[in-house]
């Protein structure tokens, strides 16, 4: 009896370990899926010399597509174009991330890591969302009615999964580079 208690008792820690290594996982899955989602807009936009826009909304980024031949649409209006694909959490692993993480919000502008906790970036899920971030042909990019364009963006993630909230910072540059930062604490 003593051999079958100890046995369960190991079970039932590898267990719980093991769940928080599959929940880890699938959200740095999300997290590098979302960088990925914004390197492949770009250049879509560049190899097709057309407008993308990607919509960021608390759970979810869907990539849209605009026509460069149809008449000139207002891409500033959510849903116009062809859906190309979209990264949703709840599809990541069947859902196990569920709404313990969330983009919180997008901003104009680059800050090193270490001043975001004391910038004013959203760190609540969905602050001010949704909000799209357009990709030119010449691989520039702005947020709609944006004042800075051309600064960079930065988009911010919520880990909740523990008591200790966590943040990824995704940090897309000018020229290109995007740039990801996991596990910063909650300001």
């Amino acid at each position: 009896m003593i051999v079958l208690a100890v046995i369960t008792i190991v079970a039932t820690i590898a267990f719980v370990g093991l769940r928080n290594n599959q929940w880890e996982g699938a959200y740095l899955r999300f997290t590098d899926d979302l960088v990925g989602t914004m390197i492949q807009a770009r250049n879509r936009a560049i190899d097709d010399q057309t407008v993308v826009r990607v919509e960021v909304s608390e759970d979810r980024l869907e990539v849209f597509w605009i026509d460069p031949n149809a008449p000139p649409p207002d891409v500033t209006v959510p849903g116009t174009g062809t859906l190309l694909w979209g990264n949703y959490r709840d599809r990541v692993d069947g859902g196990l991330i569920a709404d313990a993480a969330c983009i919180t919000g997008m901003e104009p502008g680059i800050s090193p890591p270490s001043e975001v906790n004391d910038a004013a970036m959203p760190v609540a899920c969905g602050t001010d969302l949704p909000k799209s971030i357009l990709f030119q042909p010449d691989g520039s990019f702005a947020l709609e009615d944006d004042p800075l364009p051309d600064t960079g963006m930065t988009l911010v993630i919520q880990d909740a999964s523990s008591d200790q909230v966590y943040y990824s910072i995704i940090e897309m540059f000018p020229g290109g580079l995007i740039r990801k930062f996991d596990e910063i604490p909650e300001p």
